[in-house]
């Protein structure tokens, strides 16, 4: 009992070892196995041991073994052994079979005693043997292990729970409750707080004792405070403050330079430079970063109870690792500044599936340049269907086949990400084999901190034609957004290779507008963006930005997300994917269009799972194979996506710069209902911000729209009536009856005497047309509604390719090529002339005097004309309006003949076709801005306030 005595085990309660951990352990190699039983150690020692030695010589009597160290766990009142370790110094392992002996020595130890695990050690590397095994067995099995030993060590292996993955959300409940109680900090504090611990328990759990030596690991930490003041001279707290925290600065330095010329190019940076570590967010700190009030010394080792209490931070449920930053966002209803740079995970992984990075090539780049914690970037590490396994390490160097590039202005987010990427390599960060260095660089390399200005952030380095993919959520800021083209216009000399005045100027309202910019111009002919973007982006009325945004890409989807998909905010937003366009000529494409109802969890405070209930993964799914399988050619009108009710192909044109961008409006009122889309939830609050953001937004547009407008009509204009031949064509289209459509299916579209300029009457065979000697309208055209109650006088632009019944007369501006321009008169307009009333049934009538079609399908070039077409359909609107017409007052041929519109001239009274045509952009951005407001309408009456 002497060594025991000598190092003060016995004590008047029996034995107690030093603290390891949950564990205790007895620092012995003198005291028997015998002696150990009779001290109070809960085993009975081994009469023998039936393990078959080939160096190491066994004692006669098994109870005579004498291990180094004796680790033992103390359960309701009993200290049980659990793991024996035999210390070895090198100059004892030279020879060939001296390892071997050691770990034998170790068996026979742990079998003596009882035990599963023994350990053998020269104090730089381990080796762990499972003694029971090794006895069956008759020959030494290792435990694949290869972290250096520590507490955390030997509760994963005593437990066996080394490769048992934990989620820790439960635990970032507790923290947050206990941070928050004791500093009423903000959410974005106790996340920094939180993560700073996190990041000092999985360091310890993780890093070899050379790199981060056990003085400064968490298990330190776990002393009564009595004691460990004693001991340190001063409380848990301080000692963290003062002597760990530097120590993880150190290993993880704040100044280091990124070392990839790749990623130094991509922005025409010489040098970047990194400035933050993996901490720097400890809400305890008060006054200064030196000193802490030792008031919350209680508080904290509260919080390390905690974690102990959780177990070690190895193998980490992949799930937490972005849901860690939910927890604290669920927690406050003041969200913003954090809710700013986080993207719901359930949004992450669809848009990450839709990128389809497992097709890239090595050495390609994926950018974030809205970084935040790193979602876009980290998320693909964990799915065998994007980049597993990207980031490697060899010679000491990070490397990585897709280069992955994730930018943010702010320092506390930066920091962040890094933690959030240590979290993801961790398997790397407990190899031995993997450098802090190595690590370091890696994080440096992936997540850059641009804020030289920190209003315009990365804007300030626009990368040029050199990204194959980004994955992004840009922040959304409309008011007070003029600061940033403020800074912009102040920024003297080029940002690799461009003045950014001129670069940026591509118009558009908010810091969204300007992210677009920047992100058209870095992606490489033929890359992708995939874009999160509020619903006003997408549907405000100016053009210069879509055009500029079209000059150089293509629109390859548009996909609303619910309301409240994000924590922050219950603006309606939307995915848009690009995809940099190869050559100015190239054809556009169909666009995919979904509409996501919900994203695989509730859309509440509580985000509960909901995994049946996920259309954004149906609609990436969707989109993969729409991307894998070609787009469809001839789309002329939305069509469903292989029947999902929530996907359509709609044609490119309907997303030129002058529509709108978002896509329910490709759903007719009855497909809403199918879709059973309810009224929303929201608070007061947050309506009335909504409401004025959206008011406020077309109280400009209609500004805009107002001095254009006037600007326009300002000029000289003269009469031009439908009757003159010589300049117009009215007639009307063709009898086809439901019976007709339902015979003879086809291709061709069939418009009638409806509200909505989409609605179709069907798709009628063209081979059934032609044996009526008729072919589809050659040309585009503008449709005047017969007929109708709520129709009549309705006027439509129409494309080409398609048929008009004959409730509908068709007016373009050009002159009949056969006839010499006489008027077409259907039987309506007979009976009219004679004072009679119109037949019950349209007669037939085709529509002669027009050109063929191309054999291809494709219009035909248009007739010389000096009126536009779609400046026809303004005036000829306005000219309808004006005259107010009612249902009884029938518009046939006739009367549209009739007609007079009023039109833009020159100096000589001749047309003047621009100035026809700017008109006509403005009214349909008026019409746009009407079509707005009534939905704003809908929304507000709709709405439901929480």
């Amino acid at each position: 009992m002497e060594e025991l005595a000598q190092k003060g085990y016995l004590t008047p309660e029996g034995v107690r070892g030093k603290r390891f951990g949950d564990f205790e352990v007895l620092e012995l190699g003198a005291t028997t196995v015998a002696r150990l039983s009779k001290a109070g150690l809960d085993f009975t020692p081994a009469s023998s041991v039936s393990f078959p030695c080939e160096r190491y010589k066994a004692p006669k009597r098994a109870s005579l073994c004498k291990p180094d160290n004796v680790y033992v766990h103390r359960v309701a009142g009993r200290v049980v052994p659990v793991a024996v370790a035999e210390w070895k110094d090198k100059t004892r392992l030279r020879k060939a079979g001296d390892e071997v002996a050691a770990a034998e020595q170790a068996i026979v130890g742990a079998l003596a005693m009882g035990v599963r695990l023994a350990i053998t050690t020269d104090g730089e590397r381990f080796r762990y043997i499972d003694a029971a095994a090794s006895a069956a067995a008759g020959t030494i099995i290792e435990i694949p292990e290869i972290r250096d030993f520590t507490p955390s060590v030997l509760s994963d292996l005593y437990r066996g729970e080394s490769d048992v993955e934990r989620d820790p959300r439960p635990l970032s409940e507790k923290v947050w409750q206990i941070i928050w109680q004791a500093t009423k900090a903000e959410p974005k504090d106790c996340l920094l707080t939180f993560v700073e611990i996190f990041m000092l328990k999985f360091l310890s759990d993780n890093l070899p004792l050379s790199v981060l030596p056990a003085d400064y690991r968490f298990d330190v930490l776990l002393a009564a405070p009595d004691e460990f003041s004693r001991n340190k001279g001063c409380s848990q707290i301080e000692y963290y403050v003062n002597s760990i925290r530097p120590r993880i600065k150190q290993i993880f330095a704040e100044r280091l330079v990124v070392d990839d010329d790749k990623v130094r190019n991509v922005f025409g940076l010489a040098t970047i430079t990194s400035y933050t570590s993996i901490i720097n967010g400890f809400a305890f700190l008060r006054s200064s970063v030196t000193t802490t009030i030792s008031s919350y010394n209680r508080t904290f080792c509260e919080i390390l109870d905690e974690f102990q209490a959780f177990g070690a931070l190895t193998n980490i449920d992949p799930e937490f690792k972005l849901r860690l930053y939910e927890t604290f966002l669920k927690r406050s209803a003041r969200q913003q500044r954090l809710g700013q740079f986080f993207t719901p995970r359930n949004i992450v992984k669809p848009m990450v599936k839709m990128a389809m990075l497992n097709t890239l090539p090595d050495d390609s780049i994926v950018l974030d340049p809205a970084a935040g914690v790193g979602g876009f970037l980290l998320e693909p590490l964990l799915f065998s269907d994007a980049l597993p396994g990207n980031v490697a390490f060899s010679d000491g160097q990070p490397r990585q086949r897709v280069k992955l590039i994730g930018v943010d202005v702010d320092a506390s987010t930066n920091i962040l990400a890094k933690a959030n990427m240590l979290l993801h390599l961790a398997e790397s960060v407990r190899d031995p084999q993997t450098t802090p260095e190595a690590l370091n660089q890696a994080l440096v390399n992936t997540f850059i901190l641009m804020n030289d200005n920190e209003t315009l952030g990365g804007l300030l380095y626009p990368p040029r034609n050199s990204v194959d993919v980004i994955l992004t959520n840009p922040p959304y800021v409309t008011q007070g957004s003029s600061i940033y083209r403020k800074e912009i216009e102040h920024v003297d000399g080029k940002r690799n290779g461009v003045f950014l005045e001129e670069y940026y100027d591509t118009g558009g309202l908010g810091v969204e507008a300007l992210f677009l910019r920047y992100i058209s111009g870095a992606l490489k002919p033929g890359g992708r963006a995939f874009v999160i973007v509020p619903l006003g982006l997408l549907n405000r009325t100016a053009q210069r930005m879509k055009k500029a945004l079209l000059s150089e890409c293509n629109i390859l989807a548009s996909i609303q997300l619910p309301r409240n998909a994000f924590f922050n905010t219950a603006q309606p937003t939307y995915i848009l994917a690009l995809e940099r366009r190869r050559v100015r000529s190239q054809s556009r494409p169909p666009v995919f269009c979904g509409i996501a109802r919900s994203i695989g969890e509730t859309l509440d405070y509580e985000r509960v799972p909901t995994p049946k209930e996920n259309d954004l993964s149906v609609l990436a799914d969707l989109f993969v194979h729409y991307m894998n399988n070609g787009p469809r050619d001839g789309i002329s009108r939305p069509v469903r996506y292989e029947d999902c009710p929530f996907a359509k192909i709609v044609p490119a044109s309907a997303f030129e710069p002058d529509e709108r961008w978002d896509v329910i409006r490709h759903w007719s009122d009855a497909e809403h209902v199918e879709l059973g889309e309810r009224s929303d939830t929201i608070d007061r609050a947050e309506f009335i911000d909504l409401a004025t953001e959206t008011l406020q937004e077309l109280i400009d547009d209609l500004g805009q729209a107002k001095a254009e407008l006037a600007l326009l009509q300002s000029g000289k204009t003269a009469n031009f009536s439908l009757s003159d031949s010589s300049r117009f064509q009215v007639r009307s289209g063709i009898r086809i009856r439901n019976v007709d459509l339902r015979d003879n299916p086809g291709d061709v579209p069939v418009y009638s005497v409806f509200t909505r300029p989409e609605t179709i009457k069907g798709m009628i065979d063209r081979d059934w047309l032609a044996e009526r000697g008729v072919e589809p309208e050659p040309y585009p055209s503008v449709t005047v509604m017969a007929t109708g109650a709520s129709a009549v006088g309705t006027v439509f632009f129409r494309e080409a390719n398609c048929v008009m019944t004959d409730d509908v007369v068709i007016v373009q501006p050009w002159p009949k090529s056969d006839e010499g321009g006489q008027l077409e008169l259907r039987e309506e307009d007979r009976q009219l002339e004679l004072g009679g009333e119109a037949g019950q049934e349209p007669s037939v009538s085709n529509a002669e005097g027009t050109e063929p079609r191309d054999r291809d399908g494709e219009a035909a070039e248009l007739p010389e004309h000096d009126i536009d077409l779609v400046y026809l359909a303004v005036a000829l609107a306005q000219t309808i309006a004006q005259g107010g017409y009612l249902y009884e007052a029938k518009l046939y041929t006739k009367r549209v003949a009739q007609l007079t519109i009023e039109v833009p001239v020159d100096a000589e009274g001749k047309p003047d076709i621009e100035r026809q045509r700017q008109i006509a952009a403005v009214v349909k951005r008026l019409d746009q801005i009407r079509s707005k407001l009534q939905e704003t309408g809908t929304w507000s009456k709709g709405v439901r306030l929480a």
